[in-house]
């Protein structure tokens, strides 16, 4: 691993260039696929979002054997909500990552070569909030769907809790 991580870092301009190039690319076509949800009917997002709900009370009914049809239909209805909020959370969570691709070796060295890991976060922070608020201004216009303010909130902070975590994993100073 060490012959690895020191190839890295006499990595060419290049070879760092080209690894940027991939993570805003992958990040790109990530929030291309956020978009294509978010185009979705409020029928369509509704039947997908009660889909998995329904399985997940199907498996949690499985624990209980006197649990009803009734019961499972209600209990996925109750998780329905909640599996909205989770994935707008995990999404933009996972854009922020992708932004700030600090899981690669590559651009870890960079971010501490410059010693700007900080504000490298900070502009990830920003670039998720600017999309999700695209996102909610983009669903205001699909059929059946509305824009929220709290959506938008909800998705930054998905962003600021993974980088969060990517900073303890990988920025953070070890001593």
């Amino acid at each position: 691993m060490k012959v690895f991580v020191d190839a890295l870092r006499k990595a060419r301009v290049r070879q760092r260039v080209l690894c940027f190039l991939f993570l805003i690319l992958a990040a790109c076509f990530y929030f291309f696929v956020i978009v294509s949800f978010s185009a979705q009917t409020a029928d369509d997002s509704s039947a997908l979002s009660y889909e998995i709900a329904e399985k997940l009370a199907r498996f949690l009914s499985f624990f209980r054997s006197d649990q009803s049809l009734a019961d499972v239909v209600s209990l996925a209805g109750y998780f329905e909500h909640p599996i909205r909020k989770i994935a707008h959370f995990l999404e933009y969570g996972i854009l922020g990552a992708l932004f700030s691709g600090g899981f690669l070796p590559v651009v870890k060295i960079v971010r501490k070569d410059s010693g700007k890991a900080g504000k490298l976060y900070r502009r990830d922070v920003l670039m998720v909030f600017i999309l999700a608020a695209f996102d909610e201004l983009h669903q205001y216009f699909v059929p059946g769907r509305y824009a929220s303010v709290w959506d938008v909130v909800l998705d930054t902070f998905g962003c600021i809790v993974f980088l969060i975590f990517m900073y303890l994993i990988f920025d953070r100073k070890k001593t």
